[in-house]
């Protein structure tokens, strides 16, 4: 489980995180939505560790996020941000191995060359293992990280513990297929005794794959809970002044929402 209570951040005299409080479940996967400016990636950035929050604390079980050790959370919790560049000159491999760090000193084991071809294979980029990764577009550098936090998180099989993925816009460069791979595949692992915390911009997209959505805005968590609680005709025009309309998908007899 992880826990947040009473998270406020600011930067200067801008409050980007006003009072937020949360629940996340392992075996769910949750996703959070708001327009530009609403602070997703700020509370995804708290509650990975990533910054500090001003007041409030967040809870990973029954430990504080700030007391766990670096060498231990590596382990528990992986973070792909928005940010695909990196500054060196690496082969698809090579990135992909930056999630097997924690786990040898030197060199990696033939199990973390395993663990990496076994990742590149699940996100479909196998093939591209030797290309070097400053030569990928922009949603096959997406495929690579998301392998390289799952290369982080890999469990050996009598690893029970619960881990924590949080995913900044992991589908904003695929296409429609590709997206839809993904979030099957994210969902799989929501499954497996693990956080997922993914931020997604389409809402049509929370509706089909989430179990839980966070609506956040200027700052506030106006809502979580089920798709259907939360992502009413009401909540969407406040958050994002636009009025849907919502449809019975003919297939599979989802919600779907046209604007």
């Amino acid at each position: 489980m992880l826990k947040a209570e009473n998270l406020s951040f600011r930067i200067g005299d801008n409050l980007l995180i006003d009072d937020v409080s949360l629940t996340l479940m392992p075996g769910e996967f949750t996703m959070i939505l708001g327009p530009n400016g609403a602070g997703k990636s700020t509370l995804l950035k708290l509650l990975s560790g990533t910054e500090t929050p001003n007041q409030g604390q967040v809870w990973y079980g029954d430990q504080p996020l700030k007391s766990i050790p670096l060498s231990t959370l590596a382990k528990k919790k992986a973070v792909l941000s928005q940010l695909l560049s990196l500054p060196f000159d690496l082969s698809v491999a090579e990135v992909v191995m930056m999630g097997r760090y924690p786990y040898f000193s030197l060199n990696p084991t033939v199990a973390d060359n395993h663990i990496v071809d076994q990742c590149l294979d699940r996100v479909g980029m196998i093939s591209f293992k030797s290309r070097p990764f400053a030569s990928l577009s922009g949603g096959e550098k997406q495929k690579v990280h998301l392998a390289r936090v799952l290369a982080q998180l890999h469990r050996q099989p009598t690893d029970q513990s619960i881990k924590y993925l949080f995913l900044d816009e992991p589908i904003s460069a695929l296409d429609i297929q590709y997206q839809h791979q993904i979030l099957n595949l994210v969902s799989s692992l929501a499954s497996q005794n693990m956080v997922v915390f993914v931020i997604v911009h389409d809402l049509n997209l929370a509706l089909q794959y989430a179990h839980k959505v966070i609506l956040m805005h200027e700052g506030h968590l106006v809502g979580m809970g089920t798709p259907d609680e939360i992502l009413t005709e009401t909540t969407i025009e406040t958050v994002f002044q636009l009025r849907p309309c919502f449809m019975t998908h003919p297939q599979t007899g989802r919600r779907v929402m046209v604007y």
